[in-house]
Formats: structure tokens, sequence, C-alpha cells
């Protein structure tokens, strides 16, 4: 599957900065679908003000569950810095879905999915999951194994039923009939 060149920011596309910015058609591949940045740079601005509020609680002496917790609070805010900075994106082509992330990026074909939808946990946030048919990939992760669907992620800057409902449409478009 070929990689597309450079993706058009907001401003060459014309669009103010607070407006999705959706690239592309089903008539006019490919389609992006980016994570919103101000929303991943919120949940990053929490973890700091959780992470400080905690060191402000005084402790004598800081034992080994203090120093894991707070390495752990630090992983998750380099983790989200991390995403803020570099925000996820949706690249869909007839070829298959390019997922682009922080720390790497996946190719799938379209026949590598039965469905797209939307999961919304009690105390969690709303995801786009895949679901992976027999014909998936083979090693895309461990998980694959356990749950044969794969989590797109959340904090889109389109609702997530839509994202859902354009990946859907988009396979039912450029998939292999089965």
């Amino acid at each position: 599957m070929t990689r597309p060149a450079r993706l058009r920011t907001k401003q060459e596309l014309g669009l103010p900065k607070w407006m999705p910015a959706v690239e592309g058609s089903l008539d006019d591949p490919p389609i992006v679908l980016r994570q919103d940045r101000l929303k991943l740079s919120l949940l990053c601005l929490c973890l700091i003000v959780v992470g400080g509020l905690i060191l402000l609680i005084p402790v004598r002496v800081y034992s080994a569950w203090h120093l894991i917790f707070l390495g752990f609070l630090g992983l998750c805010l380099v983790t989200f810095g991390a995403m803020a900075v570099r925000p996820a994106t949706l690249i869909l082509d007839p070829h298959g879905l390019i997922w682009r992330h922080a720390f790497r990026t996946v190719d799938y074909p379209w026949s590598a999915f039965a469905r797209f939808y939307v999961l919304s946990r009690p105390r969690r946030f709303t995801v786009v999951v895949g679901e992976f048919t027999h014909l998936g990939p083979p090693k895309p992760a461990w998980r694959r194994y356990l749950t044969g669907s794969v989590e797109l992620g959340s904090f889109w800057e389109l609702p997530p039923q839509r994202v859902a409902d354009v990946l859907n449409e988009a396979r039912a478009r450029w998939a292999p009939a089965v």
C-alpha cells in the first residue's frame, strides 16, 4: 500500500483552527480524519494539574509505591504530550486504511475489517473500534487474538459516530467483494 505524501494543514485548506479538518471525499480520495489537538492538550494539562496536586501532599518518606505511581504519572504525561504534539490521523483511500499516531504507522487493507462501530463505556472515553474479519492482518497486535478488534482512539475532531460512519461508508465502497 502506498502512503500519501505530506498532508495539508488547516491553514492550507483555508479552514479556521476551530473547524474540523476533513480532507477529501469518497469521490476525491484520500479522506483524512484527525484527532483534536485541543482536546489532547487539555487532557495533558489535567494530568499536569493532578500530578502537581499529588506532589503537594506532604509525605515524610517516599515509599516504592509512591515512586512507582509518580513514574507511571510521568509516563502518562509524556505519552499524552506526544499525542498532543502529533495527533493521530486516519487516511482512507481505495487501497485501505492508514492509521498514523504518535509512535507508529499501521496499514490495513479494507478486507481486514468487518465493520466499524462506536464503543461507549461507563467512566471511559468513547472510542471508535474496527472489528477484524477472519481475513484480518496476520500480526497487528496481541489484542487481535483476544478481542478480534482494534481501538482507533477517541478525541476526534468529528463526533465518534460520524467517524465510524465515514469508515463504514469507505469500507462499503472500496472493500473487495468477498
